[in-house]
């Protein structure tokens, strides 16, 4: 309620002759938005790091202390831009929307239903609850943005170990909730790809394939990896209107040297930490499992991956999105091959958004030469 009112509000503003800004001003705002949030970004990622390895805690930390001081400085200033930035993003993403032909044919205006609609925010933590024995969620809660690291541990505690279960407290970079929140702190790019992916949400939701999203557990892989899959390439496309550039090569810290010979692959890793963890608890030896994903989360964190928690919740969560390298799925693929299929994304989501159940969509699958 409140953000449809916010952004009512806004538009109503613009609406008026005078009171609108410029497309100087609105430029000008979103580079400095993103700018601000990659120095944010720096902070909040020396932060999770010290905090992987034990380095931070209790309230005398004058480093963290001041840390905290400048995010929130930075906070305020980027906040201040957000409406602008918001009506640029949405403007850019319904036209690439539109360009891959996913407005309706109803009539010559060619509406884009749902509109584009988001708020960029600070995010609602995620508990997570998987059983210790085998991974698979039990259940997911929304909490409060500002939940301290204390309490996201002893949370993790209670609900967790304390019932004999496994608990993850995480952060979200979206919510398709409509206007759709996406996360204010990451980059332009992943910006863009996060407002698609949950704007194809909304766009599933009227079609067999959203409405089938909690049907199971390979419906509810399918609604993701599909949205993440047409996220990112959309995504890209809007990038590259505004004017950003995408490597040919991207180097990231997947690539970290770890002697002189060896390298640090990170997908390889926790496909490997993955597949070793579900063999553990297949064989009914949960301590061991629980024993060997705190060896190798301290191996993730040692080559810069500040990985707080690593067990059953964790793969639970991630393994969600079957491109994920938390994944076991066999649905990335089997998505990848409707994907070479189709002449275009615009082309894939359209096919994407009619399989009801996961049956007739490996049936389609099968058919591809």
């Amino acid at each position: 309620i409140r953000n449809i009112a916010a952004k009512t509000f806004s538009g109503l503003f613009h609406f008026f002759p005078g009171q609108g800004h410029s497309d100087e001003e609105r430029d000008s705002a979103l580079d400095r938005y993103f700018i601000l949030g990659n120095q944010m970004r720096r902070i909040e990622g020396s932060m999770a790091l010290s905090l992987a390895r034990g380095g931070v805690g209790g309230k005398d930390n004058l480093e963290v202390i001041a840390m905290e001081q400048r995010l929130d400085n930075l906070r305020h200033e980027r906040d201040d831009l957000g409406t602008m930035v918001e009506q640029s993003l949405e403007k850019i993403v319904a036209t690439v929307l539109r360009q891959n032909s996913l407005d309706r044919n109803w009539g010559p205006l060619k509406p884009l239903f749902p509109p584009v609609s988001f708020r960029l925010d600070r995010l609602p933590k995620l508990i997570v609850v998987s059983p210790r024995e085998r991974i698979e969620t039990l259940e997911v809660h929304l909490l409060e943005p500002e939940l301290s690291i204390e309490d996201r541990d002893s949370l993790e505690v209670a609900v967790g170990r304390n019932q004999n279960r496994s608990a993850l407290v995480v952060g979200l970079g979206g919510l398709a909730t409509f206007p759709s929140l996406v996360s204010d702190s990451q980059s332009l790019r992943f910006s863009l790809q996060t407002i698609i992916h949950e704007w194809l949400h909304h766009y599933f939701f009227f079609h067999a394939l959203g409405q089938a999203y909690y049907d199971s557990a390979n419906m509810t892989t399918l609604n993701e990896t599909a949205a993440d899959i047409g996220g990112k390439e959309l995504g890209d496309l809007a990038f590259l209107a505004l004017g950003g550039q995408i490597p040919s090569t991207i180097t990231t810290r997947q690539d970290q040297p770890l002697g002189d010979d060896d390298r640090f692959e990170f997908n390889e890793a926790m496909r490997e930490t993955r597949m070793i963890t579900d063999e553990l608890l297949e064989a009914g030896l949960v301590d061991r499992a629980e024993a060997y994903m705190e060896e190798r989360r301290q191996i993730f964190v040692d080559n810069g991956y500040p990985i707080r928690v690593l067990n059953q919740a964790y793969f639970a969560f991630y393994g969600t999105y079957a491109e994920n390298a938390a994944s076991v799925s066999p649905i990335a693929s089997q998505l990848r091959l409707v994907r070479e299929d189709s002449t275009n994304v615009g082309q894939f989501i359209k096919r994407m958004r009619g399989f009801g159940d996961y049956q007739s969509f490996l049936s389609y699958v099968a058919g591809i030469p």
